[in-house]
């Protein structure tokens, strides 16, 4: 039986922000899996975003779909230290220290849950992976519990990102965003059940005891480049028009 409440806030990494790339398949599962080893392990990890992404096959340019960025946790990511961060697309393994599986981590499987009362469920133990369609509306949150506008609210793309709880009072989802803290409730969002199809299918994340193997990159640039991605932003247009919102400045998109 599900429980009234459950947020996981507290457990969460310090929010992030994808900048100018169409990358949030990668945070959304960073952010609900570094969750999930603080909560389940009691460590605190800080992983590799670019490191899953391009060694994923996603470009920021076309961004990525949710198989190809969890099937390449289970083969394994490196730490932010070891490969930062940065919002321009670039092959995998470029830039990333040597060795990288000595301190990386990785799953040991992943489960796609479709039944809202199994989110729940899922959601008590730790955060999930989340897939929603974003409206215009969404890019003006603020606070309160967000819901689209109606036909009138254009939809604008499709977005990855983690849920860390829900609400049966609010009746409303909790997620946690990858624009930085300038967006939403300190980059988090209340979002009603139901809504931008939020709860279609989340993703459960299991951990893995087991140190990655050393491999061949085993995606590239070309492998994606002409593949239209269900998840993951391919409109460089709107994140131009998120970062000016949000900061006044125009993303800085190769």
């Amino acid at each position: 039986m599900s429980e009234a409440e459950v947020d996981w806030r507290p457990f969460c990494s310090p929010i992030r922000d994808q900048g100018g790339c169409g990358s949030c398949t990668a945070f959304g599962t960073i952010s609900a899996w570094e969750a999930n080893i603080k909560i389940k392990q009691s460590k605190e990890v800080d992983l590799s975003e670019a490191d899953l992404f391009f060694c994923s096959g996603g470009t920021c340019e076309l961004g990525n779909t949710m198989d190809p960025v969890l099937n390449r946790a289970i083969r394994g990511v490196a730490t932010e230290e070891c490969c930062p961060y940065v919002d321009k697309t670039r092959l995998c393994g470029m830039g990333r220290c040597s060795e990288w599986w000595k301190t990386g981590v990785k799953l040991e499987v992943w489960h796609s849950i479709t039944d809202i009362e199994q989110m729940k469920d899922a959601l008590f133990l730790s955060p999930l992976v989340g897939v929603m369609a974003v409206h215009e509306s969404f890019l003006h949150y603020v606070d309160g519990i967000y819901h689209n506008l109606g036909e009138q609210d254009q939809i604008v793309g499709y977005h990855c990102i983690s849920i860390v709880g829900y609400s049966e009072s609010k009746k409303a989802w909790l997620l946690r965003n990858s624009w930085g803290t300038g967006w939403g409730m300190k980059g988090y969002c209340w979002i009603q059940y139901g809504d931008s199809e939020i709860d279609e299918i989340m993703y459960s994340l299991n951990l893995s005891d087991e140190e990655p193997k050393p491999d061949e990159p085993i995606c590239s640039y070309a492998r994606f480049v002409s593949k239209i991605p269900l998840v993951g932003w391919s409109m460089i247009k709107l994140y131009r028009k998120i970062r000016k919102l949000i900061f006044g400045i125009e993303a800085g998109i190769p």
